[in-house]
Formats: structure tokens, sequence, C-alpha cells
């Protein structure tokens, strides 16, 4: 009975002692890291190593490298979540999709940052963070010939595939490299089928779209947003065909890195909406100037629209720099003066009828008599916020919100945040936050505010906006 008794306690301890040692404290051969999800996830393994390590592919427009500094969308967007994290940052490229995510499940990489659509192969154990931005696949094709001769766009487009059924017996040259990316049983649905696909493990996308450019191959497909990039500088390629629902461009983590992915979400959502992070898309795919950077073609100073001498002269009279008058016109009408709105705003300006008036101009003006309309306006409204708003660069913000919804509203929601302890001085979180406030009924109907109820939500973007292309326009013309 003793010895069982010996026996049984000797059994438990050794029981014991076995499930108290780690099961392998051995690390990977071939991996840089340590088997961070055993020792307190990913996110703390590269705050202890002082390094993000991640991976992106040979889009030109993701990362590129101009006098020795590093560029691109997705490298700027890594280095800005590397600094938020306070560690330093690590880029690799591989062109390959299917390798990007076998370095990522073999710990050889972080992330892996490139377009991609939602990961679906269950070979991968991935996980795909919130999106970036959102975008769709589109069909690059060359444009007829002589289609700076044609009537009209709509005829140029009679000459080219604007349906995906009409790729029936075409064949569609892809990267071998990428090829899964992409949504092809729309395109085989569409065509019953009847479509070819050539694929190159030796191009890219950039490849390919100039090979179409070039008429060495009739069609390939890109995401829009880089396709768009393209298009900028090449206006022999049409783009406008879409050929996939609309996909989140996010970023791939490892099954399991959930504090990284979380960490990376969080981010993401506090900084989806703010200038910065539209600023950088704006920068690298809409931004004549870094596409030709990204594709190594030299730069030209282009000019922003038909109306620049006009704009840069009637600008001095405001003390504005004319990009910026020009970005409020682009935003206004796209430098169309046969534009007309549903409420009745017309022209460059957009201006009303009754403000047309006061300000001498009336639908058939000519286009500089509009924009020295406009610029009296800004004039009018700068004096009337001049002593509200001393700081002139500020006040330009108040200007373009009361250009857009009336000097009025912009004062009810300044008089509100003097009264909510908000800085009326200040636009952004503060005047901007009153003037969204005037949607709801505890702030419109309070005595201060004397102009009643008003959604501020469009002129939030409207400002937004106007400032954002102020930035694009600063890097396309000089001043």
């Amino acid at each position: 009975m003793r010895r069982r008794i010996i026996y049984n306690t000797l059994s438990l301890f050794i029981l014991m002692t076995i499930m108290l040692v780690p099961v392998s404290c051995s690390v990977s051969s071939g991996s840089q890291f340590l088997g961070a999800d055993q020792v307190g996830g990913v996110l703390k393994d590269i705050i202890r190593r002082g390094k993000l390590v991640a991976l992106t592919d040979d889009n030109p427009f993701n990362y590129f490298e101009i006098k020795g500094e590093s560029r691109g969308y997705q490298y700027e967007m890594l280095k800005r979540f590397a600094n938020n994290l306070g560690v330093e940052l690590e880029i690799l490229v591989e062109p390959d999709y299917h390798k990007a995510l076998q370095y990522l499940q073999q710990r050889r990489v972080d992330i892996v940052a490139m377009e991609m659509p939602v990961i679906t192969d269950r070979r991968f154990a991935i996980e795909q963070t919130e999106p970036l931005f959102m975008t769709h696949q589109v069909l690059i094709q060359r444009k007829p010939d002589n289609w700076r001769k044609m009537r009209d766009m709509k005829t140029v487009k009679g000459h080219l595939i604007t349906d995906l059924s009409q790729l029936e017996g075409k064949t569609i040259s892809l990267s071998a490299l990428s090829r899964k990316q992409y949504y092809l049983s729309d395109l085989q649905n569409a065509t019953s089928n009847h479509i070819g696909i050539n694929t190159s493990s030796q191009k890219n996308v950039g490849n390919l779209i100039e090979d179409v450019l070039s008429g060495e191959v009739e069609y390939t497909i890109a995401f829009e947003n880089t396709a768009n990039a393209y298009s900028l500088i090449y206006n022999d390629l049409d783009v406008s065909t879409t050929t996939s629902p609309e996909i989140g461009v996010s970023w791939a983590v490892r099954k399991g890195s959930v504090n990284l992915r979380e960490a990376i979400n969080q981010w993401i959502e506090n900084n989806r909406d703010s200038r910065e992070f539209k600023y950088q898309y704006t920068k690298y795919f809409e931004n004549p100037r870094y596409v030709h950077l990204a594709l190594g073609k030299p730069l030209q100073n282009k000019a922003i629209s038909d109306y620049d001498d006009v704009i840069r002269q009637m600008s001095t009279s405001i003390n504005w720099d004319w990009r910026l008058l020009s970005a409020l016109i682009y935003r206004e009408s796209k430098f169309r003066t046969d534009v007309k709105s549903r409420v009745g705003a017309f022209g460059l300006m957009q201006l009303m009828p009754s403000t047309a008036r006061r300000f001498g101009v009336h639908e058939g003006s000519a286009p500089h008599e509009q924009i020295a309309a406009g610029v009296r306006l800004i004039k009018y409204l700068d004096n009337a916020l001049k002593s509200k708003v001393p700081d002139p660069e500020e006040r330009k913000k108040f200007i373009l919100a009361a250009y857009n919804i009336g000097l009025a509203h912009v004062l009810d929601a300044y008089n509100l945040a003097g009264k909510l302890d908000k800085n009326p001085m200040i636009w952004d979180d503060n005047v901007e936050y009153c003037l969204l406030a005037k949607s709801q009924p505890e702030f419109y109907n309070d005595p201060i505010v004397k102009y009643g109820k008003v959604s501020g939500k469009e002129t939030q973007r409207f400002v937004n906006d106007v400032l954002e292309r102020y930035d694009h326009y600063k890097t396309v013309a000089v001043n």
C-alpha cells in the first residue's frame, strides 16, 4: 500500500513537470523571428525587435526609389504605420503573389501590402485588415489610332469594349505572377467561357499596360487605381470598363496575429478620413508628377486648366495662391463653363443667379468674367471674416466653407463654437464640428443660432476636397 502511494505521488510529480515544460524552445530554420505567436504575439515581437518587416510587389506606384530615396503609396502608408508603432520599417519586394503569402506564413515578413482581392485559398492561413481604400478591376485597352479626330467621345466609345460580353473571342494578357488575383470568373461567364487568357511569367502589370499601348497585346486587366495613374500620362489608353465588383485594398497578416491586425485596423479607422490618408492616395494615383517619377519618365510642368493665366492674375487681388483658386474652381465645375446645378448655380464658379447678379455676371458671361465675379465673392467673404479669424491661412478654410454653404451658417457655427468652449478661430474640429452639429435639434434650436438647421457634411467634404486638390496642384504646377 505504501509503495503504491509513493508510486502514484512520483507519477503525478513527473506529469506536472512535463506539463510545465514548453512544447518547443526552438526557432524555425531560415526565419529571423522568434515564434512570436507563442511568446506574446507578433505585435509584441515587432516592438521588441524595433522593426516592422513588410513585403510589397513591383507595382511602381507601391514602391520605387528616386535618388536613393524610397517612395510609393504602400511604402508611405507602411512607414506611417511603423512610425505609429515607434519602430523602423524594412521593405521586401516580391512580384509573385503566392510567394508573398508563403513568406508571410514562413514568418519572413510581418505584413503583405499589395492590391489583392479577398483571400479564399485555404492553403494560406491569412487574415486581411480593414481596407485602406476601395477600388475595382478594369479592362485596359487602346483607343483607336484616329480617336482625336473623331466627332466626340461617344463615337470613340463605339470602337471600344464597354461590356464584358463584347470580349467573347478576344484574348486578355495577364501576368502569371498575379493571375489568380483577378476576378476571371465574371469574364468567363459573360463570354460563355469563350475568352482566351495568355499569361507571362516575365512581365508584371505595368509591362502589360505598356504592351497594350504599343499594340503588342490587345487587352489586360489592372486595379483601377493603377490603371487611372497610367492613363494620366498615356492618353491613348481607355480604362473605363469595369471587370470586377468593388474591392477593398487591405494588408494581409498571418492568421492568429490578433494584436497586430487589431492595431492596423484601429490605425486605419482613426485615419481613413484624414487629409493625410487621402493625400497619399491622390499623390501616387492621381498626380501626374508622381506618376512620371514612379515610371521613370521625364517630368514636364503641366498646365492645370485653360484658364491658368487668368486665374494667376486674378488670385493676386485676394492674396491667394492661384493653385488654391484653381482647386476651388475644379471642385465647383471641373473647369467647365456649361455646368448648371439642380438648384441653378452655373458656370465655372457655380454662382447662384442672385449672387451672380450682385457681382455683375450672368450665364452668358465670358469665362474670365465668371472667374472675376467669383474672386469678388471671395474678397467679400474675406472682409466679412477678417476680424473674426485673424490668421489668413486659417481664414481660407472659413472662406471655402462660406463659399459652399453661405456666410450665415458659418457665422452661426462660429458663434456656437464660442458657447461650446471650442476655438471659434480654428476650423478643423472646432467651427467645423459646430457646423455639423447644426443638424441636431439641441443645437439648431439654440438661441445663439440665427439661421436654423443645416447639414454640414457636404461643406466638410467640400473644404477637404479643395485643400487636397490644392496639395495635388502644388506638385503639378509651379507657383
